[in-house]
């Protein structure tokens, strides 16, 4: 186990800097002057501009400033924004509030895809099987940011429910409506292959032996059942909290949330890469974390799995 850990964090080594090296070259290239309106309504003195390229390196080649970043970064150094906030402080208040959102999402992925998937594979042509079918469907013909809006609309404007806008504090209360939002495509996903996976695996030789000695039906389905079909499904599960957490760019944006999502949102309409590549960065490590997490979990759920 240990010799596997280390060679997967190896492997990731090359993944994160290729990785930060394509965000960093893409956001960089974004057109528009990234000063324009910091001076008010006259343009910015070519002293305040050239002071700023000095500051930020935007007079050096690509891969200087790129190497200025990574060996900042590698001491936990993020910077500065354009307008000399510290990086790391908005992070820091923006990353629990994502985080939270991200949770609330996954759990009602588990909750309702899984077990949705679950019951439909058990109960095949049945009519809660075909209820899922359609329901899945029709969550997946509809955009994110289109039933945000009219989540928002409805709950909020017409009935009142929820606070169109969610708070400063973004409390676990606030982001239910909005967790629900983002996890409504992957739901549907994960509750189509949860039923797939039970109902292939209803067929299986182990589950007609298991029903041919006499277990119980619960034993069945709970010890033998379930934990062969876990594998895919804890894959797409763990895999998705990234997911989840880029997918809040939007959401974050509908709902005027305060978390990671809206922060790369402002700083792009402001044409501040200072934060992008950060926030940024931070999705491609939290992808490399919920792979190699998900990869030792295989172990837990088929003893047959060794990792060398």
């Amino acid at each position: 186990m240990g010799r596997y850990l280390l060679r997967r964090l190896l492997q990731a080594v090359p993944v994160l800097f290729g990785t930060t090296f394509l965000i960093y070259v893409v956001v960089w290239q974004l057109p528009g002057d990234p000063f324009a309106g910091r001076c008010g309504d006259r343009a910015c003195p070519d002293a305040f501009v050239n002071a700023m390229n000095e500051q930020f390196r935007l007079d050096e080649p690509l891969l200087v400033q790129y190497g200025h970043y990574i060996a900042n970064m590698l001491q936990g150094d993020l910077g500065l924004t354009y307008n000399m906030v510290p990086v790391t402080d908005l992070i820091a208040q923006a990353a629990p509030i994502t985080l939270r959102l991200a949770l609330v999402a996954l759990a009602f992925e588990v909750v309702i895809g899984v077990v949705a998937g679950v019951l439909s594979g058990l109960r095949r042509n049945s009519f809660f099987d075909n209820l899922v079918f359609v329901s899945t469907l029709l969550a997946l013909s509809i955009p994110t940011f289109v039933l945000g809006r009219f989540l928002q609309w409805l709950l909020g404007v017409q009935w009142g429910i929820i606070t169109p806008s969610v708070s400063g504090e973004a409390t676990w209360g606030e982001l239910i409506v909005p967790g629900i939002v983002i996890a409504t495509t992957t739901t549907a996903i994960l509750a189509r292959l949860a039923r797939t996976t039970i109902a292939e695996n209803l067929r299986a030789d182990y589950v007609r032996t298991a029903i041919a000695k006499g277990m119980p039906p619960h034993r069945v389905i709970g010890v033998h059942l379930l934990r062969n079909s876990m594998i895919p499904i804890i894959t797409l599960i763990g895999l998705d909290l990234g997911t989840l957490m880029v997918g809040a760019v939007v959401t974050e944006g509908i709902f005027n949330i305060n978390g990671l999502g809206g922060l790369v949102y402002d700083h792009v309409m402001r044409l501040d890469s200072t934060v992008v590549v950060p926030v940024a960065t931070l999705f491609v490590l939290i992808y490399i974390l919920a792979n190699l997490v998900v990869d030792l979990i295989y172990g837990l759920l088929d003893p047959r799995i060794r990792y060398e």
